[in-house]
């Protein structure tokens, strides 16, 4: 019954070890599937980076180049009020002169008929009549001589708007040319961004797919090792039974013996014939035969 139970033990451990080696072959490779997985997605990682790092500095210089081209957009504005307030000026300008249309340019000849009046007033006796109507004559050329002088700084002023309308116009064709310029360098860096952010979701997905399958491997990898602790457990189990019962067998095979070399004695005693020292030791061990062993001897 005992070498039954033996057989059954050894041949489950048998069984066990054999599992317990296939499952370290399958714990070894999925251990390199796992870091296989992980190298493969670790790759592509750092395949990424220069195509990030490339991303974040386009994105740094479109942040500068907006705030460039909010700023040249503000100037343009300011530009153009400028340019407009400039032309209110010119057309009031040339709204007063139309008015002046008819003022002589010849500012000289009204002078020197100012300068004949007023020396024929200071210097000769006229008549009352005479002297009111050069009087009246000399302020109306006076009059003249202020509008022929007003039409004069208006033509200059004209000019001088004119001038600034025309540094204006080029300044607004300039800022024009450099907001187009800029956003064309702006829509250039936007397809450049699309594109890095195209490849860098190809590469993400190919990474994400390996670190799936990572996590997977690992997860598989991890049953496996519990499967292990399990299966060495009822490998232990096991072994320490088989060994209690050897020891117990081995016990009760050693008391049998034992009995078999008592009893021998036992018949040599009551018989007469000489022990052997292990038989007389058996019964020296033995209490009551020790005692029978004694009176023997002393008779």
């Amino acid at each position: 019954m005992v070498e039954a139970d033996v057989e059954e033990i050894e041949n489950k451990l048998f069984d066990l070890r054999e599992k317990l080696r296939s499952l370290n072959l399958r714990i070894r490779e999925s251990e390199e599937a796992v870091s296989s997985y992980a190298a493969k997605r670790d790759k592509i990682h750092e395949e990424m980076k220069p195509f990030s790092a490339e991303l974040k500095k386009l994105r740094e210089s479109r942040a500068e180049e907006r705030a460039r081209l909010q700023e040249l957009r503000e100037k343009l504005a300011e530009k153009k009020a400028e340019l407009q307030a400039r032309r209110e000026e010119l057309s009031k300008i040339k709204e007063e002169l139309r008015k002046l249309k008819g003022v002589r340019d010849e500012p000289e000849e009204i002078k020197k008929r100012l300068e004949e009046i007023d020396w024929r007033i200071q210097t000769m006796p006229l008549p009352r009549e005479e002297e009111r109507r050069l009087s009246e004559e000399l302020i109306r050329l006076e009059q003249m001589l202020g509008q022929v002088q007003r039409k004069k700084q208006l033509k200059q002023k004209a000019e001088e708007i004119g001038s600034e309308i025309g540094a204006l116009k080029e300044e607004i064709q300039a800022l024009r040319e450099e907001i187009g310029k800029l956003k064309g360098e702006l829509s250039g860096s936007f397809e450049q961004s699309r594109a890095l952010r195209e490849k860098l979701t190809e590469l993400k997905q190919k990474a994400d797919g390996w670190h799936a399958k990572y996590l997977e491997a690992k997860k598989e990898l991890q049953r496996l090792e519990a499967e292990k602790i399990l299966l060495s457990s009822q490998i232990i189990e096991l072994q320490n039974l088989l060994r209690k019962i050897r020891e117990l067998e081995e016990k009760r095979r050693l008391e049998q013996s034992m009995m078999r070399l008592k009893n021998e004695a036992k018949a040599k005693l009551h018989s007469g014939k000489k022990l052997s020292f292990e038989e007389l030791k058996v019964l020296v061990e033995d209490e009551e035969w020790s005692r029978l062993l004694a009176e023997r001897e002393r008779s």
